[in-house]
């Protein structure tokens, strides 16, 4: 759609998403007509490529703000993890592509499990997934979560656009991140690790202490 001229904030909603994908490779598995998968097209205005890392988090920062517009905690777990009551009921993926030094298009790709029941997760050996049904107890409108989500998205997007260069990741992402300043256990080249979550760069890489030595992440998969 971007190669045939799609115009910038365009947003492709989908009722069955059959090939959801997620960090790493990995599958991201939807419910038809219960879940809330979309992607929204984004040019951004002079931004620079070494920044295409916070996309994702601001979309995570977008969409518990729209929680809490509802009277509902979610959290973020780093990079782009919606949690509730310590579930994760939603992913992002930011696909980007980058042009010279600035940021040419970005493809924001969210799913997010709405009003799902118990029988939907059977398959879900670790019990880790939820969807908002199971946690607030209430069937929700999609389109409403929707509409919020993207209202927020668009005010973050116009901040970020405004003054790249000084804009700071962490004063919108850090409140609601679930493990700052909390010692983790995380996956990285195949291994496990441990440290203390400090912060996140202004590039979005996460920054954990290790042995009293802090460290940038870009790819670590925390447990």
């Amino acid at each position: 759609m971007i190669e045939e001229g799609v115009k910038p904030g365009t947003v492709i909603i989908t009722d069955r998403q059959l090939s959801g994908k997620g960090r790493n490779g990995k599958q991201w598995h939807s419910k038809a007509d219960r879940s809330l998968t979309f992607s929204v097209v984004i040019q951004p205005d002079k931004v620079s490529g070494s920044l295409s890392g916070i996309f994702s988090l601001l979309s995570g920062v977008a969409i518990v703000r729209a929680f809490k517009d509802m009277n509902i905690d979610g959290g973020l777990k780093w990079p782009n993890d919606i949690m509730v009551k310590g579930k994760k009921l939603g992913g992002i993926l930011c696909e980007s592509k980058i042009q010279g030094k600035s940021i040419k298009w970005v493809v924001l790709g969210i799913g997010i499990n709405v009003n799902e029941v118990a029988d939907d997760f059977e398959n879900d050996i670790s019990h880790s997934a939820t969807p908002l049904y199971l946690e607030v107890g209430d069937c929700m409108q999609r389109e409403r979560l929707l509409a919020a989500i993207l209202n927020h998205l668009e005010v973050l997007l116009i901040e970020l656009s405004e003054d790249s260069e000084s804009f700071d990741i962490n004063k919108y992402w850090t409140p609601y991140c679930i493990h700052n300043k909390k010692n983790i256990t995380f996956q990285e080249g195949g291994q496990n690790r441990q440290g203390r979550f400090t912060n996140i760069a202004k590039n979005g890489e996460c920054i954990i202490e290790m042995n009293g030595t802090k460290q940038s992440f870009t790819s670590a998969v925390i447990k």
